[in-house]
Protein backbone atom coordinates (compact mmCIF):
# COMPACT_ATOMS: atom_id res chain seq x y z
CA UNK A 1 0.00 0.00 0.00
CA UNK A 2 1.39 3.38 -0.91
CA UNK A 3 1.88 6.15 1.56
CA UNK A 4 -0.87 8.38 0.04
CA UNK A 5 -3.45 5.57 0.01
CA UNK A 6 -2.60 4.76 3.63
CA UNK A 7 -2.94 8.45 4.56
CA UNK A 8 -6.46 8.48 3.06
CA UNK A 9 -7.60 5.13 4.48
CA UNK A 10 -6.70 5.79 8.13
CA UNK A 11 -8.87 8.94 8.63
CA UNK A 12 -11.76 7.30 6.78
CA UNK A 13 -11.57 4.19 8.98
CA UNK A 14 -11.34 6.26 12.15
CA UNK A 15 -14.37 8.38 11.22
CA UNK A 16 -16.43 5.29 10.43
CA UNK A 17 -15.45 3.69 13.73
CA UNK A 18 -16.41 6.84 15.61
CA UNK A 19 -19.89 6.78 14.08
CA UNK A 20 -20.57 3.21 15.12
CA UNK A 21 -19.42 3.58 18.74
CA UNK A 22 -21.89 3.36 21.61
CA UNK A 23 -23.38 6.56 22.92
CA UNK A 24 -22.56 7.69 26.42
CA UNK A 25 -25.49 7.25 28.81
CA UNK A 26 -27.84 10.23 28.98
CA UNK A 27 -27.55 12.29 32.10
CA UNK A 28 -30.60 12.23 34.34
CA UNK A 29 -32.04 15.74 34.65
CA UNK A 30 -32.77 15.26 38.34
CA UNK A 31 -35.79 16.66 40.12
CA UNK A 32 -37.37 19.71 38.51
CA UNK A 33 -36.82 23.11 40.06
CA UNK A 34 -39.74 24.36 42.17
CA UNK A 35 -42.16 26.59 40.31
CA UNK A 36 -44.20 29.27 42.05
CA UNK A 37 -47.97 28.95 41.96
CA UNK A 38 -49.64 32.13 40.71
CA UNK A 39 -53.24 33.24 40.46
CA UNK A 40 -54.29 36.24 38.37
CA UNK A 41 -55.11 39.37 40.36
CA UNK A 42 -58.39 39.75 38.51
CA UNK A 43 -60.13 38.13 35.58
CA UNK A 44 -61.65 40.45 33.00
CA UNK A 45 -62.84 39.32 29.58
CA UNK A 46 -60.56 40.57 26.83
CA UNK A 47 -57.71 41.45 29.18
CA UNK A 48 -54.46 39.48 29.33
CA UNK A 49 -53.37 38.74 32.89
CA UNK A 50 -49.74 38.67 34.02
CA UNK A 51 -48.03 36.79 36.85
CA UNK A 52 -45.71 38.71 39.22
CA UNK A 53 -42.69 37.53 37.19
CA UNK A 54 -44.27 39.16 34.07
CA UNK A 55 -45.07 35.84 32.39
CA UNK A 56 -48.58 35.54 30.95
CA UNK A 57 -51.51 33.30 31.75
CA UNK A 58 -53.80 31.90 29.07
CA UNK A 59 -55.72 34.67 27.26
CA UNK A 60 -59.09 33.28 28.40
CA UNK A 61 -59.63 32.52 32.09
CA UNK A 62 -62.99 31.80 33.71
CA UNK A 63 -62.39 32.78 37.33
CA UNK A 64 -59.70 33.82 39.79
CA UNK A 65 -57.88 30.55 40.53
CA UNK A 66 -54.26 29.29 40.38
CA UNK A 67 -53.27 28.61 36.77
CA UNK A 68 -49.98 27.68 35.10
CA UNK A 69 -48.30 30.46 33.16
CA UNK A 70 -47.19 29.88 29.57
CA UNK A 71 -43.55 29.04 30.56
CA UNK A 72 -44.75 26.70 33.32
CA UNK A 73 -47.05 24.90 30.88
CA UNK A 74 -44.14 24.43 28.46
CA UNK A 75 -41.95 23.10 31.27
CA UNK A 76 -44.70 20.61 32.18
CA UNK A 77 -44.94 19.58 28.52
CA UNK A 78 -41.17 19.01 28.32
CA UNK A 79 -41.31 16.85 31.45
CA UNK A 80 -44.10 14.85 29.84
CA UNK A 81 -42.08 14.44 26.63
CA UNK A 82 -39.13 13.08 28.63
CA UNK A 83 -41.21 9.99 29.43
CA UNK A 84 -42.68 9.62 25.91
CA UNK A 85 -41.48 6.88 23.53
CA UNK A 86 -38.67 8.24 21.33
CA UNK A 87 -39.81 6.55 18.10
CA UNK A 88 -42.42 9.23 17.29
CA UNK A 89 -42.29 12.91 16.47
CA UNK A 90 -44.01 15.32 18.83
CA UNK A 91 -44.89 19.02 18.72
CA UNK A 92 -42.14 21.26 20.06
CA UNK A 93 -44.10 23.43 22.50
CA UNK A 94 -47.56 24.27 23.80
CA UNK A 95 -49.54 27.47 24.13
CA UNK A 96 -52.48 27.73 26.51
CA UNK A 97 -55.58 29.25 24.95
CA UNK A 98 -58.23 29.06 27.66
CA UNK A 99 -58.30 27.55 31.16
CA UNK A 100 -60.96 26.65 33.70
CA UNK A 101 -60.71 25.06 37.16
CA UNK A 102 -61.32 21.31 37.39
CA UNK A 103 -60.06 18.26 35.52
CA UNK A 104 -61.64 16.86 32.37
CA UNK A 105 -62.35 13.15 32.81
CA UNK A 106 -61.29 11.35 29.63
CA UNK A 107 -63.83 8.56 30.05
CA UNK A 108 -66.99 10.54 30.82
CA UNK A 109 -66.00 13.89 29.24
CA UNK A 110 -67.19 15.67 32.40
CA UNK A 111 -65.32 18.23 34.46
CA UNK A 112 -64.66 17.40 38.11
CA UNK A 113 -63.71 20.15 40.56
CA UNK A 114 -61.01 19.40 43.11
CA UNK A 115 -59.92 21.24 46.23
CA UNK A 116 -56.36 21.72 44.99
CA UNK A 117 -54.96 23.56 41.97
CA UNK A 118 -56.23 21.42 39.10
CA UNK A 119 -57.25 23.08 35.82
CA UNK A 120 -58.06 21.98 32.30
CA UNK A 121 -56.96 24.10 29.37
CA UNK A 122 -57.55 24.28 25.66
CA UNK A 123 -53.96 23.74 24.60
CA UNK A 124 -52.43 24.48 21.20
CA UNK A 125 -49.57 22.17 20.24
CA UNK A 126 -47.01 24.07 18.14
CA UNK A 127 -44.37 22.92 15.67
CA UNK A 128 -40.82 24.29 15.44
CA UNK A 129 -42.04 27.23 13.34
CA UNK A 130 -44.63 28.25 15.93
CA UNK A 131 -47.58 27.07 13.83
CA UNK A 132 -50.48 25.29 15.50
CA UNK A 133 -50.50 21.57 14.79
CA UNK A 134 -53.64 20.79 16.79
CA UNK A 135 -55.70 21.98 19.76
CA UNK A 136 -56.59 19.54 22.51
CA UNK A 137 -57.68 19.67 26.11
CA UNK A 138 -55.03 18.97 28.73
CA UNK A 139 -55.27 18.82 32.50
CA UNK A 140 -52.66 20.65 34.56
CA UNK A 141 -52.16 19.97 38.26
CA UNK A 142 -49.75 21.42 40.78
CA UNK A 143 -47.91 18.64 42.62
CA UNK A 144 -44.49 18.53 44.31
CA UNK A 145 -43.97 22.28 43.69
CA UNK A 146 -44.26 21.99 39.88
CA UNK A 147 -47.07 22.08 37.34
CA UNK A 148 -47.64 18.72 35.65
CA UNK A 149 -49.49 18.06 32.41
CA UNK A 150 -51.87 15.19 31.70
CA UNK A 151 -53.39 14.96 28.21
CA UNK A 152 -57.11 14.18 28.18
CA UNK A 153 -58.67 12.45 25.21
CA UNK A 154 -62.44 12.57 25.80
CA UNK A 155 -64.77 10.62 23.51
CA UNK A 156 -65.80 12.57 20.43
CA UNK A 157 -68.85 10.53 19.43
CA UNK A 158 -72.36 10.73 20.79
CA UNK A 159 -73.25 8.31 23.54
CA UNK A 160 -74.90 5.16 22.16
CA UNK A 161 -78.17 5.57 24.09
CA UNK A 162 -78.87 9.12 22.97
CA UNK A 163 -82.17 9.52 21.06
CA UNK A 164 -82.90 5.80 21.14
CA UNK A 165 -85.02 5.57 24.26
CA UNK A 166 -88.45 7.12 24.20
CA UNK A 167 -90.46 8.23 27.16
CA UNK A 168 -93.54 6.15 27.93
CA UNK A 169 -96.77 7.65 26.58
CA UNK A 170 -99.72 8.33 28.84
CA UNK A 171 -102.86 7.90 26.79
CA UNK A 172 -105.03 9.40 29.55
CA UNK A 173 -103.13 12.73 29.66
CA UNK A 174 -106.20 14.68 28.58
CA UNK A 175 -108.42 13.59 31.53
CA UNK A 176 -108.90 16.57 33.92
CA UNK A 177 -107.86 16.16 37.56
CA UNK A 178 -105.19 13.53 36.89
CA UNK A 179 -101.82 13.89 38.57
CA UNK A 180 -99.25 14.25 35.79
CA UNK A 181 -96.27 13.16 37.92
CA UNK A 182 -97.13 9.56 38.72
Amino acid sequence: MTRSAFALAVPLALSLCACAGPRPPAAEPGPPLPEPMYAPAQVKPGRLEYAPDRSTFAPILTERFPYPTQPEANAAYRRLLASAPPDRTYPVSVWLFGCKPGALDAQTARVTRYGGPVVHCATDFLDAGGRRVRRETANFYYYADVWNMQPAYPPRTAVPWRNRERSPKDFWWWVPGRDRYE
